[in-house]
């Protein structure tokens, strides 16, 4: 028999996880000692185990809880071998532990715990290393605890609008410059998800440019008067969610084909990985990162 904390490092579920998913779920049912610890036995193990990788992959615990583990490792074995996608925070970037605190502020919808906590993380870790190293892994991993049900619908949002209000914010603050060359920053029509385009467009504002920040789902004609009415050096696209929208690469080729020679397309975000083809067909920059945005947006000034 196994303890909890056994359990939690066996399964890298924490402990509070599943004692959530057993309370809510009743996903599994411990023994319980005379003192009334709980204990896992080998199945539950594996039960828990299937459980955390299937909602990794995008699951919610609300939609598998009831399954068997016969149907649950079904379902994992025609999973793809999980990638981390953004970088992890590790104890050498979060030496004051930014991420805990911040979660148990979204947890306790406390905005003034959050602001105060963004506020250190960006002094600490400054403007690239706050979004790649801190904003990027907290939303992942708020993301995993709303899938898991650890996370409320509400204190998801919650996380989503105070981080974006704050990089709105911050964005601003830095973009000051009115003679810097000028970037318009977005999502294509479709694209609503919108906090990749507005950590592109921080980036570009600590870089010295005049940000031209038009937000999600904004049409091709429109990003197109905004370039020719602001006579933007570069265009800066986040590709995000849905990740499979069919209309991405010809959205692509509109836009490229509407801009002027002297205007480079730069096209990033989690999408960018699925059209790589189409983006270096067209002769834009495929950007993986937020320092590869950086440095390209340096060579371009």
């Amino acid at each position: 028999m196994h303890s909890i904390q056994s359990v939690s490092e066996q399964t890298g579920l924490t402990a509070d996880v599943i004692r959530i998913w057993e309370r809510r779920y009743q996903v599994v049912n411990p023994q319980r000692t005379a003192s009334n610890q709980r204990l896992y036995s080998d199945e539950d193990i594996e039960h828990l185990g299937l459980l955390k990788r299937i909602t990794d992959s995008g699951r919610r615990i609300s939609a598998i809880a009831h399954m068997s583990t016969a149907d649950l490792r079904e379902i994992a074995d025609k999973l793809p071998p999980a990638v981390s996608t953004t970088p992890s925070l590790s104890a050498a970037n979060d030496p004051d532990g930014f991420q805990p605190a911040a979660i148990e502020a979204v947890l306790q919808l406390d905005s003034s715990a959050l602001t105060t906590l963004l506020d250190k993380a960006l002094i600490q870790l400054g403007g690239v290393a706050f979004m790649t190293h801190f904003i990027a892994p907290l939303l992942e991993k708020i993301g995993d605890l709303w899938r898991s049900g650890s996370v409320r619908t509400c204190q998801e949002h919650f996380a989503s609008a105070h981080i974006r209000s704050f990089l709105g914010k911050y964005m601003m603050t830095a973009n000051t410059d009115p003679l810097g060359p000028r970037v318009v920053v977005c999502t294509l029509p479709g694209q609503l998800h919108e906090l990749g385009a507005l950590m592109s467009a921080v980036v570009a504002a600590q870089g010295g440019w005049n940000v031209i920040y038009l937000g999600p789902s904004v049409p091709i004609e429109e990003i197109q008067f905004s370039v020719d009415c602001k006579d933007a050096k570069a265009v800066a696209i986040s590709l995000n969610y849905p990740l499979d929208d069919p209309r991405t690469p010809i959205l692509l080729q509109e836009l490229k084909s509407s801009l002027p020679d002297h205007c480079t397309l730069l096209v990033g975000g989690i999408g960018s990985n699925r059209h790589r083809k189409d983006i270096e067909k067209l002769g834009a920059r495929k950007i993986d990162d937020l320092t590869m945005l950086a440095q390209q947006l340096d060579s371009l000034r």
